[in-house]
């Protein structure tokens, strides 16, 4: 029974612990999808500078953990390493000694090998003569014995000195080792802070570019939320909580230049759920042809600073060089003007209070003049690179794509 107990708890935890991993595995694909819908809702040059910012915090982080990990080495090691260099200036002695010991050991043996010789040559030319001869030649016998034993003691001496000399020399060269190999740990540990401060440097950088280029496209989205403002398409903002939704504050600005955590806001649009509204006509014609979606409407967070961020247009890169601008529906031009922010812009009123917006085109058609009428299809100037369009209705954003077919 007791053992039966344990399996079911031993099952239940295993199921448990498996819902957990399926839980933490969908979290980071929705999180995975969100980041990729960030991005291509983004303008094209700021998602490129966000993945390039993302990739750098990346490897900034790595870079952390490895110069962490080397300092911890270094610093449980610098020990060793003092203890290292002094053994090693200790080695140095005893070997300096043991040279000299060695040196004068050498200067015996050939000494007491030279009275060796002689002796024995002394003893083989005399012979023996008489009396005085035998007495000097038992002499020269001790002699030669003595001489024997101190060679002996001598030689075992010098081997002694020798074995020591190569023991010192081993340890002298392990020692060595041990502290080229704490340098080489010192010497990465500082390459790698160099390189972690260039990629710091680096990161502030693109951080600063990613900025500029977030604000540049705020003041465009407000110049033109201005001139709708200002011919009665949108109302005009008011003071107090919506206006301070439409900037950038001075707290959220210093936020980002110095890369803090900031909570997720809504900056560049004070439009709510109520001020987006739904196309429900027909579709109509693309008003560059077949083109790219390089930036989408609507509410997306930012995936470096984790703002939201309200897109009210769409940014559409034509497949042709300088292609033509063609007005989406039949209706009369209101507004025609080349701006500082946007460049040149022409906005178009339709049938139920829809207006379209053209904006960042780099000409406008010498015939499209404040109050002409305008057919569906009718070229009105041409863009370059990439076209800004936007759609109103009734004081309601509307998203461009519900409108119009870009095939066509």
């Amino acid at each position: 029974m007791f053992y039966r107990l344990l399996l079911i708890v031993a099952i239940f935890a295993s199921s448990l612990a498996g819902a957990s991993i399926d839980r933490k595995i969908t979290k980071s694909k929705q999180k995975l999808t969100e980041t990729k819908r960030a991005y291509s809702s983004m303008d094209k040059k700021l998602a490129r500078i966000a993945k390039k910012i993302s990739s750098n915090r990346k490897k900034l982080k790595e870079l952390d953990s490895i110069i962490e990990k080397l300092d911890k080495e270094i610093e449980s090691s610098s020990k060793r390493y003092e203890e290292g260099q002094k053994r090693l200036l200790q080695i140095g002695k005893e070997i300096e000694e043991l040279q000299k010991r060695r040196e004068l050991q050498e200067k015996r043996l050939v000494e007491l090998m030279a009275n060796r010789y002689i002796l024995g040559e002394i003893k083989r030319q005399k012979g023996v003569e008489s009396p005085e001869d035998v007495i000097e030649s038992e002499t020269l016998k001790v002699l030669a014995r003595y001489d024997s034993r101190r060679l002996n003691q001598m030689q075992q001496e010098y081997e002694k000195t020798l074995l020591q000399s190569k023991k010192l020399l081993a340890e002298a060269e392990t020692v060595r080792k041990m502290i080229e190999r704490l340098e080489e740990r010192k010497a990465k540990a500082a390459k790698e802070k160099a390189r972690r401060h260039r990629l710091e440097a680096k990161l502030k950088r693109e951080k600063r570019e990613y900025q500029a280029r977030l604000e540049k496209l705020q003041k465009e989205e407000s110049d033109l939320r201005k001139t709708l403002a200002r011919l009665n398409i949108l109302k005009k903002e008011r003071t107090g909580k919506r206006k301070e939704r439409t900037t950038v504050s001075e707290s959220t600005k210093r936020a980002i230049a110095s890369g803090d955590k900031i909570k997720v806001r809504t900056i560049g649009s004070s439009y709510q759920k109520h001020a987006v509204g739904r196309y429900r006509g027909k579709k109509t014609i693309s008003p560059v042809g077949r083109a790219k979606v390089v930036k989408r409407f609507g509410s997306y967070i930012d995936p470096v600073y984790k703002i939201r961020i309200f897109n009210e247009s769409v940014t559409l890169k034509p497949y042709r060089k300088n292609a033509k601008v063609k007005n989406v529906l039949n209706g009369r031009v209101v507004f025609v003007k080349d701006t500082k922010m946007l460049g040149k812009v022409v906005i178009i009123e339709h049938r139920n209070n829809l207006h379209t917006i053209y904006a960042k085109m780099s000409k406008i058609a010498p015939t499209i003049k404040e109050g002409k009428k305008v057919k569906k299809g009718y070229v009105i100037g041409r863009v370059e690179k990439e076209l800004m369009f936007e759609v109103t209705q009734k004081e309601r954003h509307i998203n461009p794509l519900e409108l119009i077919t870009l095939t066509r």
